[in-house]
């Protein structure tokens, strides 16, 4: 397929690009930078578009197109500006690209949106898992993330094919949450963050790109679909495994208001969490590579 891809130079982007062109995928990336990054600039297939805007974006003759944009949510200080900025990036960026596929002459066979597991509301891990037929939650992140999916719907309408994916914990040794929670464990200073209840709903990166490539090329598939293992682990528990595959103790605790010194609002991003399931992924056939949380650190931290 020729893919088209907003938000393609960070983690999942380059590792999905990666991924698919060594199965006969082509890709135009869109990007503000103005060149691609090394790790992606050696792949001929590749066709790149420095663009700001993506009213400025050339969508036509694509087979697919993902949308991957999306300001920083963890690790930062949710002040009202960057609240904003967050919103921006999501809702508003979003809601322009789909009237650009509107106006298409020749539109995607499927589309294929970011959405977060936030979708279902933040909590201390007091409740039953969530799956895709269950309500959203009520707090920011919850109603950025119903606005954000709800900004495809005019596709939808307009009889394409659309894909939304309510991400969890991503893990990779090259980015995101394990980078930074790696370091500490290794320094022997590792543990737990608050209670430790609440919930991680984690998938190792190849699991999500493998599900994500699964879902565009499977023409039944549409709507929402969480991209998690099916085995969600408690913050406790997660810490207590990275431990044991890193080989270190796992005695400390982070108190919560430790880390809302640090992050104020944005703090709940590791102090709570949900339990989710993949669902809706299962039954179309999906089999994971890496359900288990301890095989999934093993293999992406067995160099360190």
């Amino acid at each position: 397929m020729k893919i088209g891809i907003l938000g393609g130079t960070g983690l999942i982007g380059k590792s999905l690009i990666e991924t698919a062109v060594r199965k006969g995928h082509r890709f135009r990336v869109f990007s503000r930078k103005p060149s691609l990054p090394p790790a992606l600039s050696s792949f001929p297939e590749l066709e790149f578009v420095s663009c700001i805007l993506p009213q400025t974006a050339d969508l036509e003759g694509l087979d697919a197109i993902i949308n991957l944009v999306g300001e920083p949510i963890a690790g930062v200080r949710w002040t009202e500006e960057r609240k904003r900025l967050i919103g921006i990036s999501r809702v508003d960026f979003t809601r322009g690209l789909v009237a650009r596929v509107l106006d298409l002459k020749s539109p995607p066979k499927v589309f294929i949106n970011s959405s977060a597991v936030g979708y279902y509301g933040m909590s201390d891990g007091t409740h039953l898992p969530f799956t895709e037929n269950s309500a959203p939650g009520e707090d920011f992140l919850a109603k950025l993330c119903v606005d954000w999916e709800n900004q495809t719907n005019l596709l939808k309408s307009a009889g394409i094919r659309t894909l939304v994916l309510r991400t969890g914990i991503v893990l990779s040794p090259k980015g995101g949450a394990l980078e930074k929670m790696v370091p500490p464990f290794l320094l022997g200073v590792g543990g737990s963050i608050a209670s430790g209840k609440q919930g991680m709903s984690w998938i190792h990166i190849l699991d999500f790109i493998s599900a994500m490539l699964h879902l565009m090329q499977l023409e039944s598939a549409s709507g929402a679909y969480n991209l998690v293992s099916p085995f969600p682990v408690s913050n406790e528990e997660f810490s207590r495994v990275l431990a044991k595959t890193l080989h270190r103790p796992n005695i400390f605790k982070v108190p919560s208001f430790a880390i809302q010194a640090l992050y104020g609002e944005g703090s709940v991003v590791v102090t709570k969490g949900q339990y989710v399931l993949p669902e809706r992924l299962l039954s179309t056939g999906y089999e994971f590579q890496f359900q288990n949380l301890e095989k999934a650190l093993s293999n992406l931290l067995e160099k360190q």
